[in-house]
């Protein structure tokens, strides 16, 4: 009997499925934890002191801090969940998982992550189909238009500093950061700046070369190599563009960290 081929398709994908998304079990090494393959191979490696049941995509974890994070497959943190140790680990709700603390500038803040870990904008929290909420995600050319529509403004001009801009390019998209550059470089997480892509955020010291402390950052717009051109506000010329390869900027450049997946 001849098996018509989206039979044979649908089969493969079924199967595939499954096994793409074979449950990863809670593993020990000594005194930590981490996530294994059924057959025993580490998946994500043992460095956490306590973790709960892998939810499909993400697994809760407790970091050195005492909070539950969400680890995904590839062992990289998507976000903290604000939570404490001693509290039940989080769960998606409405489809989404929801974090809000209080911040000492920014007073109370709400941020939502979708079932994958990342970060997303809800259109309105009162609107609901189901179970689930709509929502956005961070698309770079919105992102660069957005930051476009500033170009010549001054720097400092309606609190467009450099971390000011870029809170005002990605807020949109539910993406939330804290008010210095040596904070907002803790978001996310680290990329090579040969693996930088449109929408990573570029990092420099301040004006002291010489203190490594990040103390300026702007959006990446291209890249070409190891050469990246970023927009950002500029204390001299306000919001503008340069490249990275630039003598000022290149011998400041820190490194290149991904926010939003």
């Amino acid at each position: 009997m001849r098996i018509p081929f989206f039979h044979i398709a649908c089969l493969f994908l079924l199967t595939f499925s499954g096994w793409a998304q074979q449950k990863l079990i809670m593993c020990r090494e000594g005194e930590l934890w981490g996530y294994c393959e059924p057959g025993g191979r580490v998946v994500v490696p043992q460095r956490y002191k306590k973790v709960s049941d892998f939810q499909q995509y993400l697994g809760p974890v407790v970091r050195e801090d005492g909070n539950w994070w969400m680890v995904n497959k590839n062992g990289i943190l998507c976000f903290n969940s604000r939570r404490w140790e001693n509290e039940p680990p989080p769960q998606p709700e409405k489809g989404l998982y929801k974090v809000s603390w209080f911040d000492p500038i920014f007073a109370q803040v709400t941020e939502y992550y979708n079932r994958a870990g990342l970060p997303v904008k809800v259109q309105d929290e009162m609107r609901i189909s189901a179970d689930t909420l709509e929502y956005t995600m961070f698309n770079f050319a919105e992102a660069l238009k957005l930051a476009q529509s500033k170009l010549g403004t001054p720097y400092g001009e309606n609190m467009l500093d450099c971390s000011g801009f870029m809170r005002f390019i990605y807020g949109p998209f539910g993406i939330n950061l804290p008010y210095f550059a040596r904070e907002i470089a803790e978001k996310g997480r680290e990329i090579p700046l040969s693996e930088a892509k449109p929408g990573d955020l570029i990092f420099f010291t301040g004006f002291n070369e010489y203190d490594k402390t990040p103390g300026h950052l702007g959006m990446i717009t291209s890249v070409k190599g190891n050469m990246a051109e970023f927009i950002h506000a500029s204390s001299s010329r306000g919001i503008t563009t340069n490249r990275n390869t630039d003598h000022y900027y290149k011998k400041r450049y820190l490194f290149v960290r991904r926010i939003f997946g």
